[in-house]
Formats: C-alpha cells, structure tokens, sequence
C-alpha cells in the first residue's frame, strides 16, 4: 500500500493465519449440515412444504401479527409477554388459515 509521498507501507500478517483462517472455513461448513432449513411448520394438505413459499407466507403473517391490534397491559415485564404471546396467537392463526400448522418436534 502506498501512502503519502511514496512511501510504502506493507501489512504483516502473523504466519498462523492462514492456518486460522483454514480451520474456521472447514468449521463453518462442518456445521453448515447441522443447520436445520425447516421453520417448524407442516402443511395441513400434506402436500410437501416449499420453503420460498412457506416463507413469504411467515413473512406476511409475521407482519399480520405485528400490526396486529390487541388490547395489551403495557405495564412492566408481564406486557411484553402478553403481546408476544398474542401476536404468537395472530401469526399462526394467519398460517392456519394459508394452510400451515406447527410441526411436531
């Protein structure tokens, strides 16, 4: 790299990185098979799920859910709790109704 009046100034790197940099690479993609690319729904049809279907249809639910208007106590710890609960209630009554229900685990 060249800064200022030509002088040149060049990043020394210790000899392990590569080494580092090698072992994070493989660990990302050993653990990579152990992701699970299902969302916990099913369809109730059981036609099989497709997954850019199936999200798009979270992702409006999930909206549903949080526009949602529900009387809520706004007081303290116990609020948040019931609105997450209730907005829980609003998305998967919305994928009911676009066919997808909770899988069991």
């Amino acid at each position: 790299m060249i800064c200022g009046e030509g002088v040149v100034w060049k990043e020394e790197f210790p000899s392990w990185e590569g080494d580092v940099r090698a072992f994070l690479i493989a660990t990302t993609l050993a653990l990579s098979g152990c992701a699970s690319h299902s969302s916990g729904y099913a369809r109730t049809d059981g036609v099989p799920v497709d997954p850019l279907h199936e999200q798009a249809t979270l992702a409006q639910c999930k909206g549903e859910g949080a526009t949602a208007t529900v009387q809520v106590n706004p007081g303290g710890p116990y609020g948040v709790v019931e609105r997450e609960r209730k907005e829980a209630a609003v998305v998967d009554a919305c994928m009911a109704r676009n066919g997808y229900i909770q899988a069991k685990q």
